[in-house]
């Protein structure tokens, strides 16, 4: 592809940004016909605690200590699945791979095999240097790694990455540039250095090793509204010097991390699971993973139910857009001006699509 459109035409298909909801005529269909929303994804953190402490990190003020019972994650994902989820991505808050229940002793390989069994595709965001807390048996139940190269910032070297025999095929990598001065880990006492020339040329010596990865995703730092638009004009040179393989892009998003104000639905297709932001035990849907970045944890403004209710939560949800044509509201906000309740949004895009097609079309057989 050409150097000068890589890096959109690699954010449009391995990123959320921009218009990959059009895979899911259905999920637009039902919308359109049935004023019904159904999700697609459900993203899941189901513990909190993290192997490292980096110094952009979203939600560095979360409870550290919390973890979702594995009963509840199964309810979770059964309610879910019956609404029409296709898909899990178990993600943070902290790392995936270090769940373990402490009453009942289930892990990981648990979360994955209960969702392959009840139907759902999984995906995992990890920190991890290594995928050697899955089990191999469980390889083939994954559709997906994302696995972020943090850990080059903690003084390992891309040899030192194992992936286990997991497919390279299904794996991308991603990482974070970090600008400010010399960070140290809140939590555990690391120092990081910040992003410079070496540390990209050493990004690309992972993918060397591993040249079946399929992408190397690059993104600014999400604290600082605008980021990616300032890195990508600092680092676009020598990301594209370097890349031999026409895989290592900057995440395409211009100046624009603000939300849609005429409305947000993101949350009906991408709801996402995470703790009470004071550890109580008690877990919640949230809109969105951006919401973090206002507090830098988990905030109850932004949850739209326990997940000890999905089911009433969405019908009602449902109902309200039928009704109004908006199915949430943030802040007495009324389902409009979202750029005055929310600093940050990652799934601009993604709603706009969704408003078009819940608001702009509704006479129309869009599938």
């Amino acid at each position: 592809m050409a150097t000068e459109n890589k890096h959109l035409t690699l954010t449009q298909k391995y990123s959320t940004w921009g218009d990959k909801l059009l895979q899911h005529a259905d999920v637009l269909n039902s919308i359109q016909q049935h004023k019904t929303f159904k999700p697609i994804t459900v993203q899941l953190s189901p513990v909190e605690a993290c192997s490292s402490g980096c110094p952009f990190c979203s939600v560095a003020d979360r409870p550290l200590k919390s973890y979702m019972p594995f009963a509840k994650i199964k309810k979770t994902l059964e309610d879910f699945k019956s609404l029409g989820a296709k898909s899990v991505e178990i993600t943070g808050g902290g790392e995936p791979l270090v769940y373990r229940d402490r009453e009942t002793k289930q892990d990981i390989n648990d979360i994955v095999e209960h969702a392959h069994s009840i139907g759902l595709q999984v995906g995992i965001i990890t920190n991890s240097l290594t995928l050697g807390k899955i089990k191999k048996e469980n390889f083939d139940k994954i559709q997906w790694i994302r696995i972020s190269l943090i850990k080059l910032d903690e003084g390992f070297d891309p040899e030192d990455y194992d992936f286990c025999g997991f497919s390279q095929e299904k794996m991308g990598l991603s990482y974070i540039i970090y600008e400010g001065e010399l960070g140290t880990g809140t939590r555990l006492n690391k120092t990081y250095k910040p992003t410079d020339a070496d540390t990209i040329r050493r990004i690309a010596r992972v993918l060397d090793l591993h040249p079946e990865i399929k992408f190397v995703r690059i993104a600014g730092n999400c604290l600082i509204k605008g980021n990616n638009a300032a890195i990508r004009e600092k680092f676009k040179g020598v990301i594209d010097e370097i890349d031999h393989f026409n895989k290592i892009f900057i995440k395409d998003i211009g100046n624009d991390d603000s939300p849609f104000d005429d409305g947000c639905y993101v949350g009906m297709v991408r709801p996402y699971v995470a703790p009470h932001p004071l550890g109580t035990g008690e877990y919640y849907v949230y809109t969105c993973t951006s919401h973090v970045l206002n507090k830098k944890n988990y905030d109850l403004d932004y949850a739209l139910c326990s997940v000890d209710n999905i089911l009433e939560t969405w019908a009602k949800l449902n109902n309200n857009f039928a009704e109004t044509g908006y199915p949430y509201e943030i802040k007495n906000n009324q389902g409009r001006g979202w750029c005055s309740s929310c600093n940050y949004c990652y799934y601009k895009f993604n709603n706009k699509l969704l408003h078009t097609v819940a608001q702009e079309m509704p006479d129309k057989n869009f599938a």
